[in-house]
């Protein structure tokens, strides 16, 4: 099936070492798929699949998706050409934020950061994206389809959209139980508890993706720090040894590992003002309900007085108490303070990151650090 992107992205990848080096055993297990299909008899993707599957899968592997697309990647090239990259699908790699990004290796997945390099027309490849190793450079091509956003988004990009549902909640309650003086209020209450109910369930799946989001970047925050820690070791030991190349070499890592971190903070700081809104809406949900719920007893109490109401309207009050809980539910979240402040991230120029450098190391023969 053709791709619907019409253009291109590249980032430049910015593995660790021990990075590389999963991606390059995984290119090497590519290549020796490769070279299985090549000497694999097959008239078509199916025959390939047929012969040829199993065994990729045995001697290489590879996950059985990658396997899939090494399938149909193979008709598109030459017998015995140099293979130097690798097809993948949404399945095969994500794009975590603005400067990470995840990839599954044939170790298991990794999340790297990388540095966006521009984008291009077209995007001509079956697969969705295109892992290429060029000398010491690793790149991501993925394909970008344009005019994929709604108007309706769009119109959305002045407010945060559980501020606008907080408020139309509010309205739709207060609107349509006061109308019910004139007309049925059980009916009345109950297509208002209706309206409340779809959107309250897209504040909650809101609130469900910014607090994945923070698990997300609290791990990666995490794995961080565990690496600076690790490479102070690694630099007392280097310099202890006399090797004071490897020890200015770790240095450089350690201070480029503490500059993603310094970012990574302020995005955990901005997912925790999400987090704060989302819940801060949620519980105007909840007031909302009150106020809905003392006018819903004011109703039944004039529907007590007034002649007995008929077995429909007795359904439909048992269906608005079902409703309310619906909407109690999704008040239940627990409220987190905010985090105020943010962290801003200073660019290191080489000369600088060179003094950087120079000052840790100079720490470190002190006995400082």
């Amino acid at each position: 099936m053709a791709t619907k992107f019409t253009s291109s992205l590249r980032l430049v990848l910015q593995p660790t070492p021990d990075m590389r080096q999963a991606l390059s055993e995984t290119l090497e297990a590519y290549q020796q798929a490769m070279a299985i299909l090549d000497r694999t008899k097959g008239a078509n993707v199916v025959a390939l699949h047929q012969a040829a599957y199993e065994e990729i899968r045995a001697a290489t592997g590879l996950p059985a998706r990658l396997v899939t697309l090494a399938l149909r990647d193979h008709g598109r090239r030459k017998p015995g050409e140099i293979v130097a990259d690798i097809p993948l699908d949404s399945k095969l790699f994500a794009v975590k934020g603005p400067d990470s990004v995840s990839i599954a290796t044939l170790g298991g997945r990794i999340v790297l950061p990388y540095a966006a390099s521009g984008y291009r027309e077209g995007w001509a490849d079956f697969a969705e994206a295109r892992l290429v190793f060029a000398g010491s450079s690793i790149c991501l091509y993925a394909g970008i389809q344009a005019g994929i956003h709604s108007k309706k988004e769009a119109s959305m990009s002045n407010e945060g959209i559980l501020a606008r549902l907080g408020r139309v909640i509010a309205g739709v309650v207060n609107t349509a139980v006061d109308a019910a003086e004139a007309s049925n209020p059980v009916a009345v209450a109950q297509q208002a508890v209706r309206e409340i109910g779809a959107i309250a369930e897209e504040a909650r799946a809101a609130l469900g993706v910014a607090m994945a989001a923070g698990h997300r970047l609290k791990a990666k925050a995490d794995d961080l720090d565990a690496e600076i820690r690790d490479l102070d070791e690694k630099i007392k030991v280097g310099l202890e040894s006399g090797r004071e190349d490897l020890a200015r070499a770790a240095t450089g890592v350690q201070i480029d590992l503490e500059a993603q971190r310094d970012a990574l903070s302020k995005a955990i700081l901005e997912n925790a003002g999400e987090i704060a809104d989302a819940e801060a809406t949620l519980r105007s949900i909840a007031s909302a309900r009150a106020d809905a719920m003392k006018r819903l007893e004011d109703a039944r109490r004039a529907e007590r007085a007034a002649p007995p109401a008929a077995t429909p309207s007795q359904r439909n009050d048992r269906r608005l108490a079902d409703a309310l809980e619906a909407v109690e539910r999704v008040t239940g979240v627990p409220s987190k303070p905010a985090m105020d402040g943010t962290a801003e991230v200073d660019e290191l120029g080489r000369l600088q990151r060179q003094k950087a450098i120079e000052a840790r190391l100079a720490a470190f023969k002190h006995g400082e650090r």
